[in-house]
């Protein structure tokens, strides 16, 4: 079941459970399935979409309670809402106090670090807080930008087609 998948053999303790599918940006998924968080998943169950997949990952990890996280790109299956709302209650809240090394290629979030790592081909070119990395590296400037760039172009397009859809 999708609760045995997230407890991952711990105790049950409901209060923690409760707050962690909160967290997890999982409570309106787990309305819409038939028996809730008792429902089975898999080859025998109910199969789930990649961005529910990612989140049950990232409950089991937050129930766990652990002192360091390593995520790698944990919002490539969400949307953007969902993504801003995992980095907020997720990351930001719920991982509060812990280390986090966190793998991503949405820039957005990257001031909220106290450490920005600029990698290429393995190797750490640039180390420092965002707002340092932004006046003082040009590799990193140019890669936000860009960034920023398609995000743009990326909301132009979603805002054409949706007025294009309501016409």
């Amino acid at each position: 079941t999708i609760r045995e998948n997230i407890l991952f053999g711990s105790e049950f303790d409901d209060q923690r459970y409760q707050e962690t599918l909160q967290r997890s940006s999982l409570i309106k998924d787990l309305e819409s399935l038939p028996y809730g968080d008792r429902t089975e998943i898999g080859e025998r169950g109910v199969n789930l979409s990649g961005g529910q997949k990612q989140r049950i990952q990232l409950a089991r990890a937050l129930y766990e309670n652990a002192d360091l996280y390593l995520l790698d790109d944990p919002f490539s299956a969400v949307d953007a809402h969902t993504a801003k709302s995992l980095f907020n209650e997720y990351i930001m809240e719920g991982l509060k106090g812990k280390t986090v090394l966190l793998v991503t290629h949405q820039v957005d979030f990257l001031p909220a670090f106290d450490t920005v790592l600029l990698m290429s081909d393995g190797v750490i070119l640039q180390a420092g807080p965002y707002h340092h990395l932004m006046t003082e590296s040009k590799e990193f400037q140019d890669l936000v930008n860009a960034h920023k760039v398609t995000a743009g172009s990326n909301q132009l397009l979603n805002s054409t087609f949706s007025q294009a859809s309501r016409n």
